[in-house]
Parts: structure tokens; C-alpha cells; sequence
């Protein structure tokens, strides 16, 4: 319905509603985040299962694809068969997927079970009585702090009866996690069904997904959402594998030098440490904290041995192994890693600090895109050492700029129209 008969007033209008809507999404995500939370986290419960299967055909689809391609190089070279070579693909790949975690899930739940009675024995036996031992000495080298702490006993009994009064709704918490994990175990599942009809359909779906782009937007407009989605696609991939490796790698580094050093737990720590790794930045730290209280239950004496060999193996990680395999994949200086981590991290946690990384690359990638069109049409360079240098002279939009930028600093306050003029 159109509210005016020239187009340029309805175009305008169109605009001013759009402008509106996004300032007031704008205003409610800042004031009202945590509204906005609860309504993004019902929509994603509702949705959970299309999103795991989402996720997953996104990670199979590398896999599918290269099945596919070898298989058409060597076993179907002569005569394609396209939909056989689709369902052997999305078999294999479903068949890799599986694989790799039940591999992890049966690496990982025996090793915690088999630790659970050294961990028990070590709080029991070791750690409990060493502090015990430990505040004992305390409070007899120290007369002043054995009053105060005779002083706070008294209030402990009714300490105990609070806390105790509380455990019931602890329990029903306890209760509705284990329902919201069997939930969403099931959602998993659902979700690797989901992927492979996703991948048997994939062409037909991004065609049936262009075709409604294309309907309802300008061609601008879906070009630009074309780019970047495929740029999205590109990150995410580049991110997640590489990241993938460097964390496998990392993982066993770990278990050979904890191995080496005589460390406890060594399977179940070096799974943490490479597991948690896959976050940037704050990985290594977040997966040391466990490690270095396992180490701490079973051999206190080796925890701080523990801690410079979980900084050394960071540090050969951020240094060396890292830029290596994610150093051209991302292109994102350390700053803005940091800067995408805390404020993704911030707003949806750990999977925020996971996500944050490549999101932010993609949307720095156009921004600075658009920054360097700009700069082409002003006749100005888009290289940043450029203006990085002291004393440069850009002179104004359209003018030429001095060839020499040490003859720019010498010369006082130089400008477009005089360099016109020499």
C-alpha cells in the first residue's frame, strides 16, 4: 500500500520506519539485555534442533564434499552418478562425525571414572588433612586468631541449618539441569538427522534461499548478502579447522609433557587444556584452572610445576603454532581478537567466545572494504603503514599526494593547492 504517489516520498518513508524499528532494537538491546536474552534464549530452545543440525551439516559438509570429488576422479570418472555420489558422501560423513565422537565421548567418560576414587582418596586423605594440619599450626602460632575464630563458632551451627534448609531447592535445580540435559541430547540426535537432510538437499535449499533473497531485495542489496554470507562461510570454516587442529596439537604436547614431568591425570588434563584451547585467548587459562586443582588434590607439590609448564606450552602455542596454522586465516590483530572475545563472550558466553572471533572478522573485513572504496574515490592510499607514518601529508579529497614522505616533513604545513602551485 503505497501512502504517497511519488516514489521518492515512499522510498523516504520506507527508510524513516526502518531508521525507527533498528533505533528502538537498538535502545532495547542496551537497556533491556536481559530481556532480550530470555526471548533469544526461548526462540533457540524452540529452534535447537534445526540449529544442532545446522551446525553439524555445516561441519560434515567439508567432508561430504571431498567424498564426493573423490569419488567422481576415481570411481565414477566415466559415467556421473550425481545422487549415488551425494548419499555415499553424506554416509561417509555422518559415518566420520559419529566416529570422532564416540572416540571422544569413550575417551573421555571411562578416563573420568577411572579418576573419580583417586580424586575421592586425594581430598580425603591428602588434601583435607594437610589444610587441617595446616590451620591447626595456624591457630597455635597465632593466639589472637584462634579467639576470633572461637568467637565465629558460635554462629556456624546456624550457619549449617540455613544451608541445609536451602539444599531442597538445590536439589530441584539439580533436577531440571538433568531434565535440560537429556533434552538436549535428544535435540542432538534430532540434529544429525536434520544435518543429513540438510546435506541431500543442499543445492535445493540455497536455491529456494536465492530465490527468496532475490525477490525481496534490491539487487544491491542481495549482492552484498551474498558476499556475506560466502565470506561468513569462508571465516567459520577457516577459524574452526584451524582451531581444531591447533587444539588437537596442543592436547598432545601436553599429554607428552606432563608425561615426561611424572604429572597425575594426565589423559584427563591434556583433554581439558585442548578442549578448552579451541576458545581464544582465554582457553589456555580456563582449562588450567581444573588441571592445576586435579594436580593439587594428588600431588601438591607438583602444582606450581604444573602452572610454568601450562604457561610455557601457551606461550610456544601464541607464539609459534597458532600464527602458523590461524595467523592468515582470520586476519585479525591481537586487539580486536581480544576486543571480539570479551564483548561476544559478554552477551552469550562461552559459545559468544567460541564465535566471536570469526563474526568480528567478517564484519571488520567489510567495514575496512568500505573504508578502502572510500579512500580509492578521494585518491588516497588504503594501505595502513601509510598512515602510520609520522608527519604524512594527506592533503584533501581528489588532490595528489607528495610522492615522499620524508619531503612532506620537511616541508612546513604543506597542502594540495600549493603543491599545485610548485
Amino acid at each position: 500500500m503505497k501512502l504517497f504517489p511519488d516514489k521518492k516520498y515512499n522510498l523516504i518513508l520506507k527508510y524513516v520506519i526502518a531508521a525507527i524499528l533498528i533505533s528502538l532494537l537498538l535502545v532495547l538491546a542496551l537497556f533491556r539485555w536481559d530481556t532480550v536474552k530470555s526471548v533469544v534464549s526461548v526462540i533457540i530452545g524452540i529452534f535447537e534442533p534445526i540449529i544442532w543440525g545446522a551446525v553439524i551439516a555445516f561441519i560434515m559438509n567439508p567432508i561430504m564434499t571431498s567424498t564426493e570429488k573423490f569419488l567422481n576422479r576415481f570411481i565414477f570418472k566415466k559415467k556421473k552418478r550425481p545422487g549415488l555420489t551425494r548419499a555415499l558422501g553424506v554416509v561417509f560423513a555422518t559415518l566420520v562425525f559419529i566416529a570422532v565422537l564416540a572416540a571422544i565421548i569413550l575417551t573421555v567418560i571411562p578416563e573420568i571414572i577411572a579418576n573419580i576414587p583417586g580424586i575421592y582418596d586425594g581430598l580425603r586423605y591428602d588434601l583435607i588433612p594437610g589444610v587441617q594440619r595446616w590451620i591447626e599450626k595456624l591457630l597455635a602460632d597465632n593466639p589472637s586468631i584462634q579467639g576470633i575464630v572461637s568467637n565465629e563458632l558460635s554462629d556456624i551451627g546456624s550457619t549449617i541449618q540455613q544451608l541445609l534448609s536451602n539444599i531442597v531447592p538445590h536439589l530441584q535445580n539439580l533436577l531440571t539441569s538433568v531434565f535440560d540435559f537429556a533434552n538436549s541430547v535428544k535435540n542432538f540426535v534430532f540434529g544429525i538427522i536434520i544435518a543429513i537432510y540438510f546435506l541431500l538437499s543442499k543445492e535445493n535449499l540455497k536455491a529456494q534461499a536465492k530465490k527468496f533473497t532475490v525477490a525481496c531485495f534490491r539487487e544491491e542489496t542481495y549482492l552484498w548478502l551474498f558476499k556475506f554470507i560466502s565470506d561468513t562461510n569462508s571465516a567459520f570454516l577457516k577459524f574452526i579447522y584451524g582451531k581444531v587442529i591447533d587444539s588437537i596439537i596442543i592436547g598432545i604436547l601436553c599429554c607428552i609433557g606432563m608425561l615426561i614431568l611424572n604429572m597425575p591425570y594426565v589423559m584427563i588434563i591434556s583433554l581439558i587444556v585442548g578442549i578448552t584451547n579451541i576458545i581464544p585467548i582465554f582457553g589456555p587459562f580456563i582449562g588450567a584452572v581444573p588441571g592445576a586443582i586435579l594436580v593439587l588434590i594428588a600431588e601438591p607439590k607438583k602444582v606450581i610445576w604444573f602452572l610454568l609448564f601450562i604457561v610455557l606450552l601457551q606461550q610456544l602455542d601464541g607464539n609459534v603454532i597458532g600464527p602458523k596454522i590461524l595467523g592468515s586465516k582470520i586476519g585479525l590483530s591481537p586487539f580486536w581478537m581480544l576486543f571480539s572475545i570479551i564483548i561476544f563472550g559478554s552477551m552469550f558466553g562461552i559459545v559468544g567466545m567460541i564465535i566471536g572471533v570469526p563474526l568480528f572478522a567478517v564484519a571488520y573485513d567489510l567495514l575496512n572494504q568500505q573504508i578502502n572504496e572510500k579512500l580509492r574515490v578521494k585518491n588516497l592510499p588504503t594501505d595502513d603503514a601509510f598512515y602510520e607514518k609520522a608527519g604524512t601529508n594527506i592533503g584533501k579529497a581528489g588532490e595528489s599526494l607528495p610522492e615522499n614522505t620524508e619531503k612532506a616533513e620537511n616541508t612546513e604545513a604543506p597542502t594540495g593547492l600549493e603543491d599545485k602551485k610548485q
